[in-house]
């Protein structure tokens, strides 16, 4: 008996030493990345004179408890650094920070935020206070470089935008860097907006964005805008049926998100059917999700890369059960997969050009013509700001590709 159990165990072990274990890593551009709530603070204070006019007035001001305000929420998060700039980046230290509340630290005449961008470590939360008035009003460089650095790498930009009383100058205002003297005296219609430009790791973001407007309480206006890879805060969906799918586990995953799935019958439709809530974050684009077209992309694994190919039978689509809850069903002919390899699918719903917009907001805090007319300047407004965050939407999604739903799984065919 002793003898036959040792046998026993020794086949085992031959056969365990045999089996094959492979890791599998999405194709790269489609890997997810690795999020976080929390992350290091990097808070830069814009020090140019155009900023001075925001701690002028006692009445309607939120700005002069601002840096309080950002060292509060900032350090629910992680560890905060403050700077200021103007042409170029200083550290600031110790608590000099808490000067920013009082006209003196604004003497600073160029306006760089581009340089802040340069400067900004993409690991951390950057934050930049700033009326968004840059110097030879340069806002497509600004833009190319929030692409390049941050979305390119699926981070997000958070925008959060407070109107506060004003009394002061504002410079280099448009193409012909005007100059205009603005006072809202105690009237919150005239009310200024500063603005929060909040980029890094999308949770970070929105947790970062959470509890500055908790904290926010006096009654200013206060609107919010995000830009990030994800248009819903859900990222759960629940498998409600399968159809000539069954749920395999052979293969490792790096990434927990995916799933790895066999077929029953190589002749006959799969299908999986999930169910998915819609649960717009804070600061969400205006979605219309009857706009919503698909996007599947499928790879074969050979020979340790990923190799793209048709799928033209594959579908994903969206159908509405209650309120912002949907089914979504993707479908797909088994011969559109590649028989004898590992197969990643990517199935995601992405707005079409009319199914997601800004909200209305910024529409409202827009002030246009100014370069043609500076009669037409309204320091309750911000010049071009409309074409500043449509350009940044537009560089997100290209980059990006953001989806209201997205699903990834494995088919291992070998």
């Amino acid at each position: 008996m002793k003898k036959f159990f040792l046998l026993v165990m020794i086949v085992l072990l031959i056969g365990g030493c045999g089996e094959e274990t492979l890791t599998i890593e999405p194709p790269e551009e489609y890997r997810r990345v690795m999020d976080d709530e929390r992350a290091d603070v990097d808070v830069y204070f814009d020090a140019t004179v155009s900023m001075r006019g925001y701690t002028t007035l006692a009445a309607g001001n939120v700005y002069r408890t601002l840096p309080d305000l950002l060292s509060d929420a900032g350090n629910s998060i992680g560890a905060v650094k403050f700077f200021s700039f103007g042409e170029n980046v200083t550290a600031l230290d110790g608590r000099d920070y808490r000067k920013f509340s009082s006209p003196e630290p604004y003497t600073e005449i160029i306006t760089a935020v581009h340089n802040v961008i340069d400067a900004a470590d993409a690991n951390h939360l950057s934050i930049i206070v700033t009326d968004l008035f840059e110097s030879d009003a340069d806002w497509s460089n600004i833009s190319k470089k929030i692409r390049d650095k941050f979305f390119a790498n699926r981070l997000a930009l958070g925008v959060i935008g407070v109107k506060n009383s004003f009394s002061g100058e504002i410079f280099d205002v448009g193409l012909n860097a005007a100059k205009f003297h603005y006072d809202s005296q105690t009237s919150a219609q005239r009310f200024r907006p500063f603005y929060l430009l909040i980029m890094g790791r999308e949770a970070a973001v929105k947790n970062f964005m959470r509890k500055f407007v908790e904290r926010q309480t006096s009654p200013n206006e206060t609107q919010c805008l995000l830009l990030s890879p994800n248009l819903s805060d859900a990222n759960d969906l629940t498998l409600q049926t399968q159809e000539n799918f069954f749920a395999d586990d052979k293969l490792k995953f790096t990434d927990k998100n995916l799933r790895e799935f066999g077929i029953d019958d190589m002749t006959e439709d799969a299908a999986l059917t999930l169910n998915f809530t819609y649960k717009p974050p804070i600061g969400a684009l205006s979605l219309n999700a009857f706009e919503l077209r698909p996007d599947i992309k499928i790879f074969a694994h050979a020979g340790d890369e990923w190799h793209p190919f048709a799928a033209d039978s594959a579908e994903f689509n969206l159908t509405p059960i209650d309120g912002n809850t949907f089914a979504v069903q993707f479908k797909i002919a088994p011969e559109d997969l590649r028989d004898g390899y590992i197969n990643f699918v990517y199935a995601a719903l992405v707005p079409t050009d009319d199914g997601c917009q800004l909200p209305e907001w910024i529409g409202k805090w827009n002030m246009a013509n100014v370069d043609a007319d500076p009669r037409n300047f309204d320091g309750s407004k911000t010049a071009n700001l409309l074409r500043m965050m449509t350009s940044l939407k537009d560089l997100n999604s290209a980059a990006t590709r953001p989806a209201l739903v997205r699903l990834d799984f494995v088919v291992d065919l070998r």
